[in-house]
C-alpha cells in the first residue's frame, strides 16, 4: 500500500466509533501476521542485502568526495557505527 492509501485507511479507522474491545480485537488482527512471521537473524538479513554494481570508470562528484573522504571525527567507534548501520539497513 502506498502512503496515501494508508493515510486514507487511518482516517477511516479514526472516524469509526469503536469500543475498547473492538479496538483490542482490531489491533490483535493487525498484529497476527507480524507475530506469525519468522524472525530472521542479523546474518540472514545481511545476506539478503544487494548492493549496486559500480562501474570501474565511475568518478564521484567533488561534493560526494568531500563528504566521504577524509579523516573520521574524533572519538568515533567505527565498529559500533557499522553494526548499527547494518541493523538499520536490514530491517
Amino acid at each position: 500500500m502506498n502512503v496515501a492509501s494508508l493515510n486514507s485507511l487511518w482516517a477511516y479507522m479514526q472516524s469509526l466509533s469503536l469500543t475498547e474491545s473492538n479496538r483490542r480485537w482490531l489491533s490483535e488482527k493487525l498484529m497476527e501476521p507480524v507475530a506469525k512471521s519468522p524472525k530472521r537473524t542479523l546474518e540472514e538479513r545481511r545476506a539478503a542485502l544487494v548492493f549496486p554494481k559500480i562501474p570501474k570508470d565511475y568518478k564521484p562528484s567533488p561534493n560526494v568526495t568531500a563528504m566521504t573522504l577524509g579523516p573520521l571525527p574524533e572519538g568515533i567507534d567505527l565498529e559500533k557505527e557499522l553494526e548499527e548501520r547494518w541493523e538499520e539497513w536490514t530491517k
